[in-house]
């Protein structure tokens, strides 16, 4: 997916399955009159090889989406189930505990491939769960409860593969962002302007962040307004593309390097993570006046 779609989409489409099981937690709530449901995730691993686990892109992307996770639903889940789970998953859960707070350390449970299907039957009924999933339900004789559970298309076709040499064949600016550095850009800017861009990597992640100086003197990023929150995101095969309306002028920032007339945003590029990689990066940056 992620050789066919923006890293950010696939975050975007993951929180909103997220915002859509709350709705659900609150349906359940009203009707139990318990103040508050909880959600459990069960991930099946089945088909899942090594050629995913050592996919880069994936990696970055997912280890961004469980940062955001922590950050803004810590009391959303009740248990993170993982099933039929490989020896391969065991040693990559290894890799990323070290970014997991306790509190999600402490739900998450990966039985044995031979004691999955005990471990789930101590968190639902099994009566009402698929037989694919290991539980008793049928719907007309599919294991699958097709009309319950919506399932995906299968494997994105190749033909859906964005070219990464071609998917950015038009850029204003190449620089390399080097390990531990940040590319920083100052643009001046007229209020009820929108700021917008576009960016890629040759390799990996990069951060990004639009900060704003009300007062004209900031010295550096910690004494600015962040007006555009910071993310993280792998942007090596499909470009990074997003706007953000200024309401005020001045001098706005962002992580990376770029200079404009009127007032002061800076935009940030961010490689300040990294103790070894340098990143080369591609990126437009357009002000449109409203």
């Amino acid at each position: 997916m992620l050789k066919s779609v923006a890293s950010l989409d696939y975050i975007k489409f993951s929180l909103a399955a997220i915002e859509k099981g709350l709705q659900l937690c609150k349906q359940k709530a009203k009707q139990t009159g318990r103040p508050f449901e909880q959600m459990m995730l069960v991930f099946d691993l089945d088909h899942i090889g090594s050629a995913h686990f050592s996919c880069k892109q994936f990696a970055s992307s997912f280890t961004t989406l469980v940062t955001l996770f922590q950050e803004h639903y810590p009391l959303v889940l009740r248990k993170i189930l993982i099933i039929r789970a490989p020896e391969m998953a065991r040693i990559a859960y290894a890799s990323i505990t070290a970014i997991l707070s306790d509190p999600i350390t402490r739900l998450i449970e990966m039985p044995s491939e031979a004691d999955w299907k005990w471990a789930l039957a101590q968190y639902v009924n099994l009566d009402g769960w698929p037989i694919h999933w290991g539980g008793n339900r049928a719907e007309n004789g599919d294991p699958k409860c097709p009309g319950t559970i919506r399932y995906g298309m299968g494997p994105v076709p190749s033909d859906y593969f964005v070219d990464p040499k071609t998917a950015m064949p038009d850029y204003d600016q190449l620089t390399t962002v080097y390990a531990g550095d940040k590319h920083l850009i100052s643009i001046r800017i007229k209020e009820k302007s929108r700021i917008c861009w576009q960016y890629m990597t040759d390799d990996d992640d990069i951060g990004f962040a639009i900060h704003f100086d009300p007062s004209f003197q900031a010295n550096n990023l910690t004494e600015m307004e962040t007006v555009f929150p910071y993310i993280r995101l792998e942007c090596t095969n499909v470009p990074i593309s997003g706007h953000y309306v200024a309401e005020k002028a001045g001098n706005y920032s962002r992580l990376f390097h770029i200079t404009d007339t009127s007032f002061t945003d800076i935009i940030e590029f961010d490689n300040y993570y990294s103790w070894f990689s340098a990143k080369q990066l591609r990126y437009n940056i357009e002000i449109e006046e409203l």
